[in-house]
C-alpha cells in the first residue's frame, strides 16, 4: 500500500489560503467600483443641478449645495485612491497565496504520478509471478 502525500494538510492549508486572498480580492474590486458608481453618480448630479438662483437665498443654498457636493466628490476621491490601493495588496497577496498553492499541487500531482507508478509496478510483478508459477506447474 502506498503512502499518501506527506504535504496533504499543508495544501489544504494553502488552499483554504488562495480561496481567502480570492474573497478578499473581490470584495476589495466590489468596493471600488461600488465607490467608482458612487463617484459617477455625484458626477452627474452635480453637473445636472440647476442655476436659477432667484433670490439671495437660493443663490446661499445651492453655493452650499455646490460646496458639499465638492467636498464629497473630493471624499469619494480619496476613498478611490485607498481602494484603489486595497486592490493592488489584496491583487499581490492572492497573486503569492496561488502560486504557494500551485508549487504544492504541482508536488502533489509528481506524488500520485510516482504512486500509481508503484502500484502498476507491484501488480505487474504479482501477474509476473503467477505466470510463471502457471508456467512451472505446468511443466510437472
Amino acid at each position: 500500500m502506498t503512502r499518501g502525500f506527506s504535504l496533504a494538510g499543508l495544501l489544504r492549508v494553502r488552499q483554504i489560503q488562495e480561496r481567502a486572498a480570492a474573497q478578499r480580492l473581490s470584495r476589495a474590486v466590489i468596493d471600488a467600483r461600488h465607490t467608482e458608481a458612487r463617484d459617477r453618480h455625484l458626477r452627474s448630479a452635480l453637473a445636472g443641478e440647476g442655476t436659477d438662483a432667484v433670490d439671495v437665498r437660493s443663490l446661499a443654498a445651492l453655493a452650499a449645495a455646490r460646496s458639499a457636493g465638492r467636498s464629497m466628490l473630493a471624499d469619494l476621491t480619496a476613498l478611490a485612491e485607498v481602494q484603489s490601493q486595497s486592490v493592488d495588496e489584496a491583487r499581490a497577496e492572492h497573486a503569492e497565496a496561488r502560486r504557494a498553492m500551485r508549487g504544492l499541487d504541482r508536488l502533489a500531482e509528481a506524488h500520485a504520478v510516482r504512486a500509481r507508478t508503484d502500484e502498476l509496478r507491484v501488480e505487474q510483478a504479482e501477474l509476473d509471478e503467477i505466470a510463471s508459477r502457471s508456467r512451472t506447474e505446468g511443466e510437472r
